[in-house]
């Protein structure tokens, strides 16, 4: 009897002691991220945003050129840099913009930088969630001249949500809106600098998915829709609504370098406004993820 009690005594001692390990929390649930294992590398979307903030002591830069027409019409560069506040919960961004303009028979040639945005990022739920949630707050500063900003203070409000399906299918969803305060609408004349002609509150609205296909450990095959529900403003000052849908297929890649990550893809996007076929345009993607804390956990993307 003495023995059944000391074997029993060690049992619930043993059973405590692994409950105080191993938290309930601590177990990922069924059919969330982490249930179907780590991937081999995780990255942002080209056109969306995934639901994943950095880890401690990993920062992100990212460098986007998209050409909107293959035939060599105008092309945007983006730069957006990621930083984890202490952790993955929180997380600041900034996104720099310049545009190139060709010339035609409305607008002169030339290019300049836009916006500058400024994105906080907040992790509802993390991997271990059925679904991974995270809500992004975005200031829009009006530091863009001649036409390449909207003119206006902004700002801006995503819901991301990304869910893993299988082992080598994840999926990410965008719901998002963005008011603009007094929009400059301008006057181009092709012997001098546009002039403000109209100014006007604006307010978008977007949706979007994307599929991640994973054929191996580190090589992605991806699927965007991105669809846009725009406000323009016209030269008699009404405002006329505009849908732009983008189809968005391509591919990414890593490559590990010690401490260092590099993800290079591309994709090929094709446009529909209101409806129809518009254009088919071109995009380079370039990620760079420095490990700068050597006692942080490394990412094992």
């Amino acid at each position: 009897m003495i023995k059944w009690c000391c074997f029993l005594a060690s049992l619930i001692l043993t059973t405590a002691s692994f409950s105080q390990s191993y938290s309930i929390d601590s177990i990922p649930k069924r059919g969330s991220y982490l249930y179907y294992g780590q991937p081999a590398f995780e990255d942002n979307s080209f056109l969306l945003e995934e639901a994943i903030n950095q880890e401690k002591g990993v920062m992100q830069y990212v460098s986007n050129f998209y050409f909107d027409n293959l035939r060599g019409g105008n092309f945007l560069y983006s730069f957006n840099h990621e930083i984890p506040l202490g952790g993955e919960r929180h997380q600041l961004s900034y996104n720099l913009f310049y545009y190139f303009q060709n010339s035609s028979t409305s607008e002169p040639r030339g290019g300049g930088f836009g916006d500058i945005n400024v994105s906080y990022r907040y992790k509802l739920s993390g991997k271990k969630a059925w679904i991974m949630v995270v809500p992004n707050f975005t200031v829009i500063i009006p530091t863009g001249k001649n036409g390449y900003g909207y003119g206006g203070l902004g700002g801006q409000f995503n819901l991301l949500m990304t869910k893993r399906i299988s082992r080598k299918i994840v999926t990410h969803y965008n719901i998002g809106y963005t008011f603009i305060s007094q929009a400059d609408l301008y006057v181009s004349r092709l012997s001098s600098a546009p002039i403000v002609g109209i100014e006007k509150d604006l307010q978008y609205k977007n949706v979007g998915a994307s599929v991640i296909w994973y054929p191996t450990r580190k090589f992605n095959v991806l699927m965007e829709y991105v669809s846009n529900f725009l406000k323009d403003l016209e030269t008699d000052g009404t405002i006329k609504n505009r849908n732009q849908l983008t189809l968005n297929p391509g591919f990414r890649f890593a490559i590990d370098l010690n401490n260092v990550q590099i993800v290079p893809g591309m994709s090929t996007p094709f446009i529909f406004t209101n409806g129809s076929f518009d254009k088919v345009g071109v995009f380079f993607y370039l990620s760079i993820e420095p490990q700068y804390l050597p006692f942080s956990k490394a990412k094992s993307r």
